[in-house]
């Protein structure tokens, strides 16, 4: 919720004064009056204006930025905040990319992306509390979710030649979930190699196996992965 205390020596211009602050119209706000204006001895001694709090919702993204904000200022690191739109599975999300200091990137990653992914989760969870629908946010730093990506789908391809090659089941280390889906995506559109996962939770790996009667020099067949669609940006920061 978005707040402006205002003045003014009726009720109507302190509520128009706090209007004009935020920019929205008075459909649009919540008014609280704080006090009433008080005329002064003879109208000009000891008068007291009136005083107003006007509020208005904040977006899910507003929300959401306020909040990593916050917590980035908790850190004591410079930062800022860039903003962008992008299409993910078929649906929209928004993109923040935190922009800091390399040295500071580590602990903004963290382990396997580990502080980004807790970062992202509170982040999601605060911003649709309450809200109507729901907007998907991704919390990214130094570009690692990409990098990662890659990463893991030259790891996904690697493990899917060896499978064929050797036509033995192909056992990946233990990854979060969310790293172990982005290798079932990856290898889904292949004829030559199934995956599955195994073991319990933090443990749980993925395995990639031929499939029965693949042939050593078979080709993949798979469809083109099209790229993000970026369509927005905006950015915010403090030192």
């Amino acid at each position: 919720m978005k707040k402006v205390v205002a003045t003014g020596r009726t009720i109507e211009d302190a509520v128009t004064s706090a209007l004009v602050r935020l920019g929205v119209t008075r459909s649009q706000a919540t008014i609280r009056v704080i006090a009433e204006p008080v005329k002064g001895l003879f109208g000009i001694f000891g008068g007291k204006e009136a005083q107003v709090e006007v509020s208005i919702p904040l977006t899910p993204e507003e929300t959401a930025k306020e909040f990593l904000s916050g917590v980035l200022s908790k850190m004591g690191v410079e930062w800022k905040i860039r903003s962008r739109d992008e299409m993910e599975g078929g649906e929209p999300v928004v993109v923040f990319e935190v922009v800091a200091d390399e040295s500071v990137l580590p602990i903004l990653i963290g382990k396997h992306g580990s502080t980004l992914d807790a970062l992202q989760y509170l982040v999601n969870v605060v911003a649709n509390r309450e809200k109507n629908g729901y907007v998907k946010f991704v919390v990214d730093a130094g570009d690692y979710r990409r990098r990662r990506r890659e990463g893991l789908w030259r790891l996904a391809e690697r493990a899917a030649e060896r499978a064929v090659r050797t036509k033995k089941p192909v056992s990946l280390d233990a990854m979060p979930s969310v790293d172990r889906k982005l290798i079932h995506t990856h290898l889904q559109d292949r004829r030559d190699v199934t995956t599955s996962s195994d073991g319990m939770e933090p443990n749980r790996k993925v395995v990639v196996m031929p499939t029965q009667g693949t042939s050593v020099t078979a080709k993949p067949v798979r469809s083109k992965r099209p790229s993000a669609t970026t369509y927005r940006r905006s950015e915010v920061g403090e030192k």
